[in-house]
């Protein structure tokens, strides 16, 4: 009786278990790799830094002092700032951006949520109206927690600041 062939193998057991080694060594490297990128902190219990804000081609800035309350919560539009981009503008829109500062202080014993994209329009010297595209501010609005934030527009042309308007909630503030 004849005995079977040996099957002839390309690789040993051994030069197989290097290989399968090197291949998850290569995945590993990959994965780490290619993961988020931490900022080192020089302590576990200080907040990190903030990053400073760039401002490309900055065209005008104009303080502002309008107030509105919205359902208990005082807000109060402080500066406005017109330049090509803000270095943590992730959403352009327009050639240029105009940046409103604003203040909050909720004077309720709940937290309410207020959607300051939807509710603010900048009103420009034309009479048209420019929804935000972006809110730096936390729509959550804590009791007895003021926060500070902005609200980025797109517009296509420079404009003069000083005719600017600002509306909330259908209000015009003046």
């Amino acid at each position: 009786m004849e005995q079977p062939a040996k099957k002839r193998r390309l690789i040993s057991p051994r030069m197989g278990t290097i290989l399968g080694i090197i291949v998850i060594a290569i995945a590993v490297y990959g994965v780490l790799r290619s993961g988020p990128h931490e900022v080192e902190h020089d302590s576990l219990f200080a907040p990190p830094p903030t990053p400073t804000v760039v401002v490309t081609n900055p065209v005008a800035s104009t303080d502002l002092h309008q107030k509105y309350t919205y359902n208990g919560v005082n807000i109060t539009f402080t500066k406005a700032e017109l330049a090509s981009k803000f270095s943590d503008d992730f959403k352009p829109g327009g050639t240029y951006v105009v940046r409103v500062s604003l203040n909050t202080t909720n004077n309720n014993s709940d937290t309410i949520g207020v959607d300051y994209v939807s509710l603010t329009r900048l009103i420009l010297p034309s009479g048209q109206s420019v929804k935000g595209k972006v809110a730096s501010i936390n729509a959550a609005v804590y009791p007895g927690k003021p926060q500070s934030g902005y609200i980025d527009f797109p517009v296509n042309d420079k404009i003069d600041l000083s005719q600017l308007k600002l509306q909330f909630d259908k209000t015009v503030l003046s």
